[in-house]
């Protein structure tokens, strides 16, 4: 079992925004979750249906999944993408380069 990744950063959720250092996202084997100011967005596994990389002026991680109350359009912004997508994998998740 690999211990569980932290990283600080920034979120955009549906018009939602907050930029680092606003958000974390916790990563484990089991699920994602994006925390920011006192609301947690968890992302089990098995729920995700895709995550890419985002860009627009900075570099994101696009969280795709099948959560019917949260809101489709989902990034967490970060300084430090390869460092995020290196754990990602390591926990076994895929990261594709650009949404579909």
């Amino acid at each position: 079992m690999t211990a569980a990744f932290t990283q600080t950063g920034g979120v955009r959720i549906s018009l939602f925004n907050a930029t680092w250092p606003l958000a974390t996202i916790e990563a484990t084997e089991a699920v994602l979750c994006l925390r920011c100011f006192w609301k947690c967005w968890s992302f089990p596994k098995h729920q995700i249906i895709r995550l890419s990389q985002h860009r627009r002026f900075s570099i994101g991680l696009r969280i795709q999944h099948s959560i019917p109350n949260y809101s489709r359009f989902v990034v967490f912004w970060t300084f430090d993408f390869a460092k995020l997508r290196r754990a990602l994998e390591e926990r076994g998740y895929t990261v594709y380069d650009a949404a579909a």
